[in-house]
């Protein structure tokens, strides 16, 4: 069963994954569409190598090692705060969508999470 300390850990792992993003990349400005920003690449968080591969307005991160296979789509670069089911269920393969959003609903009543559409929440 899920817990909110993984959720959590989710988002902050997102916040981080964008941090190392902008560090290596410095000078992107086009923070709209994306243009200026590199189609893929690789980038480093808590010594891990993660990949990453531009689509649309987001970016997929990738990471597959002796420790770990994951997945973390980015849809809003500008909000890394930002989360839904389908991108939890990406994560957290092996949970069920409406174990996530029952999770998510709840902390969202317990004030953790703010609700900004159907199935997208974002840390308050």
């Amino acid at each position: 069963m899920m817990n909110e300390r993984e959720i959590i850990n989710f988002i902050s792992l997102q916040e981080m994954l964008m941090k190392a993003f902008f560090i290596a990349y410095p000078s992107l400005k086009d923070f709209d569409f994306l243009l200026d920003f590199p189609k893929k690449g690789t980038i480093f968080v808590n010594d891990n190598e993660w990949g990453f591969i531009k689509h649309g307005k987001g970016i997929k991160f990738l990471i597959s090692n002796d420790k770990t296979d994951a997945v973390v789509d980015i849809n809003n670069i500008k909000n890394p705060k930002l989360i839904d089911i389908w991108r939890l269920s990406q994560y957290f393969p092996s949970h069920h969508d409406h174990e996530i959003k029952g999770l998510l609903d709840g902390m969202v009543e317990s004030g953790v999470l703010q609700k900004i559409s159907e199935k997208q929440y974002e840390l308050i």
